[in-house]
């Protein structure tokens, strides 16, 4: 004799993955990510600064930004955005709206699963690198967070081995 199963089934449904494009030019995605970019850059400008033969330190801090800038900041984060949309699956759709190819009523919209026929990649200009940089830098920073707390765990309790918080 089988047991009846409770787990409800959910209904596929094919749907377009669409790049989604940030409001404001991606400026909430800047701000967000920008304690990190802030905090690489100086560590960045100073050690630029430090090993360069420039005899000014203004011109030091200026060339160091810009090679910060287009060495640094806008590749990574342009690579960022592309191994995070490359597997939007277990990323959760981030980067990407899910357009539905057959209607979906607002009960079901949670208990859908959607099958990825295809995907609408925006086209490739100078304003969408600077985008898809900004989203990129933003799942940078949530990364770094994630991987932090979890560092921050053997270190809470090395700390308590060595009497602190007694």
């Amino acid at each position: 004799m089988t047991e009846p199963t409770t787990k409800p089934t959910r209904r596929e449904v094919p749907a377009l993955l669409i790049e989604a494009t940030p409001p404001v030019n991606g400026l909430g995605y800047w701000l967000l990510a920008s304690p990190l970019i802030l905090y690489l850059g100086w560590l960045w400008v100073d050690i630029f600064a430090y090993y360069s033969p420039i005899p000014w330190r203004w011109l030091d801090l200026i060339v160091g930004a810009l090679v910060y800038w287009f060495l640094f900041v806008l590749p990574a984060g342009y690579a960022m955005h592309r191994l995070v949309t490359a597997f939007p699956r277990p990323f959760q759709h981030t980067g990407w709206d899910v357009q539905p190819l057959e209607a979906v009523r607002p009960a079901e919209m949670y208990a859908v699963r959607y099958i990825f026929t295809g995907r609408q990649p925006a086209p490739r200009d100078r304003q969408r690198v600077g985008l898809r940089a900004a989203q990129g830098w933003v799942y940078l920073e949530v990364a770094t967070i994630f991987v932090g707390a979890v560092l921050m765990i053997p270190l809470f309790f090395s700390a308590l081995d060595f009497g602190f918080g007694r």
